[in-house]
């Protein structure tokens, strides 16, 4: 906040919605500075790896099992190149379900 004040910024009177801190006027644009910056580095910081599964045991061709896994897979393939955030929610919820399905045929 103080770079912005020292570059010329307005503290306003007024929250910022999202995080609560105090909103500026800076080169006639009001904006939050915190939620500015937190975008800026999400924007320069690349994703945090999602940390790998426990690995299962293979499935036999031609089980149940076989074709659940190949379809989750294939979900999981979908769901990185969607953009849409309703379709992207209804994959990740098949996903949920093939691998619940997945841990019931595995412990019957």
């Amino acid at each position: 906040m103080a770079e912005y004040l020292l570059k010329g910024g307005k503290m306003l009177a007024k929250e910022c919605k999202a995080c609560g801190s105090p909103m500026f006027e800076y080169k006639g644009e009001t904006l939050c500075v915190v939620c500015a910056e937190r975008t800026v580095r999400q924007e320069r910081e690349p994703p945090a790896p999602m940390p790998a599964a426990p690995a299962a045991p293979p499935a036999r061709a031609g089980t149940a099992e076989a074709g659940i896994e190949a379809a989750v897979t294939a979900l999981c393939t979908r769901v990185e190149g969607e953009n849409d955030e309703r379709r992207c929610l209804t994959l990740m919820q098949a996903v949920l379900a093939g691998a619940e399905a997945l841990k019931i045929l595995r412990h019957s």
